[in-house]
C-alpha cells in the first residue's frame, strides 16, 4: 500500500487547509470587487446608471465581507460561550 496516498484520517488537515486559504481569498476578493466597483463609478461619466451600478457592487462587497467576518465572529463567539470545538473541522478522528 502507498504511504502517500490520502487516508480518510487526514480528511481535518483537508479542511483545514480549505479554510485557510478561502478565509484571505475572501478578503482579497472583497478587496477586487471595491476596486471594480470604483472603476464603475469613475467610469460611469455621471450617468446615474453607471454610478447605482458602482454603488451596488461596493455595498454587496462590503456587505459579503461583512458577512463572512460576522460569520466566523459568531463561530468563535459559540465557541469560547460551550467550549465546543466549532471552528476545529476534525470530524471525530484523532490526528
Amino acid at each position: 500500500m502507498d504511504s502517500d496516498a490520502a487516508r480518510l484520517d487526514q480528511l481535518p488537515d483537508y479542511f483545514g487547509n480549505v479554510l485557510s486559504a478561502i478565509i484571505p481569498l475572501i478578503g482579497m476578493i472583497a478587496f477586487i470587487m471595491i476596486l471594480v466597483g470604483g472603476f464603475k463609478i469613475l467610469t460611469s461619466g455621471g450617468d446615474p446608471k453607471g454610478l447605482q451600478g458602482g454603488k451596488q457592487t461596493i455595498g454587496l462587497a462590503v456587505g459579503g465581507l461583512a458577512l463572512a467576518i460576522i460569520s466566523w465572529l459568531i463561530l468563535l463567539l459559540i465557541e469560547n460561550l460551550t467550549g465546543a470545538p466549532v471552528t476545529q473541522f476534525n470530524f471525530g478522528f484523532q490526528s
